[in-house]
């Protein structure tokens, strides 16, 4: 007797459920969106603290010691003949014997000290120096003195000042003046003024 032969259906989809299937859309794949990524940028470095700046020192006209005059002394020796007042020569030629120092030493120092810095004093020493011997004259006499380049431009620019309202001054009359105003009391005073003196040219020739 022959077998029956019968259809299994197991895993065969029935036709409903394949015009269901076809109807729907098919499904994308998911997947995850990479985040955007961004450059990245170097740290900041550190601002550096700015320094301050000193400020720029303002240049010096002449460096010296407060309450010294302007010094006139350098330059080379230039041979002068100034007409001294007789009175005037010989106290210098005193001072410098007891003082044991050169009389043209001397009389730098003394004419430096005693040269007036300001115009108005230059006029009245002028002033006084002609008034003194308009009322009494005194002789004067011829002396030759090596004075340094600088004092004797210093002591001709004074002069020359002065002729705008004094046309009569003359060199003569101011370097008197001055060695008047300058001369020292005594020996001592007049070693220590021509040692002065010969300091501020060493350090005037130093620079």
């Amino acid at each position: 007797m022959a077998g029956r032969l019968t259809l299994s259906t197991v895993g065969i989809k029935s036709p409903l459920d394949v015009a269901q299937a076809a109807q729907a859309p098919a499904a994308k794949p998911v997947t995850a969106d990479p985040e955007p990524r961004t450059p990245a940028r170097p740290a900041a470095k550190p601002a550096r603290p700015r320094r301050a700046r000193a400020p720029r020192p303002k240049p010096v006209a002449e460096a010296r010691p407060v309450g010294e005059t302007p010094f006139y002394g350098a330059g080379r020796r230039l041979q002068t003949s100034i007409a001294l007042d007789a009175d005037c020569a010989a106290q210098l030629e005193e001072l410098a014997r007891a003082a044991r120092v050169s009389l043209n030493a001397l009389a730098v120092a003394v004419l430096h000290a005693g040269l007036p810095l300001e115009p108005d004093d230059v006029r009245s020493a002028i002033v006084d120096e002609r008034v003194r011997r308009a009322g009494n004259p005194i002789a004067r006499v011829e002396a030759n003195l090596r004075l340094p380049e600088q004092l004797r431009a210093r002591v001709d620019e004074l002069t020359a000042a002065a002729r705008e309202r004094l046309p009569r001054a003359t060199r003569a009359d101011l370097v008197n003046a001055a060695l008047r105003r300058g001369l020292p009391g005594d020996a001592e005073a007049a070693a220590r003024l021509v040692a002065e003196h010969a300091q501020r040219l060493e350090r005037a020739a130093a620079g």
